[in-house]
């Protein structure tokens, strides 16, 4: 009886798999954009996916040994709609891969902002040297004005871009409230 009670288990579990999809077996996707804390960084509440976060703590790191700040004025931002148009050059933020910032001195003050990146005074301040130069040599992407990211979006066609961008858009979409 119990060989026959098995048996019968597992052929329902045969046929009841294909039916249902893989209901049952397959992971419900879920935002993996996240808060990031460092001691290195100040300014704005980092948000970024989590493939992102090893590339934050680089950040913090070189932030640490240059002895600066990163203050970060952008990162992850939700979309109005997950298909909203989004800037080639802001996609990195649009997916969770990027930062926008501005370099501080460890007292507080700004030692390298947009304007200090863009006109490349920071080849001529050691500290915002030394930052840039070592983010870059740990494989992350300065693009001037004051961005850092991955280089993982770049690597996209723009139609590959655009679809992730609408997924991780739509995974992280504020739930509607039930009721």
């Amino acid at each position: 009886m119990l060989k026959f009670a098995i048996t019968l288990c597992i052929l329902a579990g045969i046929f009841l798999i294909p039916i249902t999809n893989g209901f049952f077996l397959t992971k419900k996707e879920k935002c993996e954009v996240t808060a990031f804390k460092g001691k290195d960084f100040s300014g704005e509440k980092i948000m970024a996916h989590k493939l992102f976060h090893p590339h934050l703590k680089s950040i913090g790191a070189v932030a640490k040994a240059c002895k600066v700040q990163v203050h970060v004025t952008s990162s992850f931002k939700q979309l109005k709609t997950p298909n909203d148009f989004v800037l080639t050059s802001e996609m990195p933020l649009a997916v969770g891969h990027g930062i926008r910032f501005d370099l501080k001195d460890p007292k507080g003050g700004t030692l390298c902002n947009p304007l200090c990146m863009t006109s490349q005074s920071w080849k001529t301040l050691s500290e915002a040297n030394c930052f840039i130069t070592g983010v870059q040599k740990k494989g992350i992407k300065f693009t001037q004005p004051n961005l850092l990211d991955d280089g993982q979006v770049g690597k996209l066609s723009s139609p590959d871009a655009e679809k992730l961008k609408a997924q991780i858009q739509k995974l992280c979409a504020p739930k509607a409230p039930k009721g």
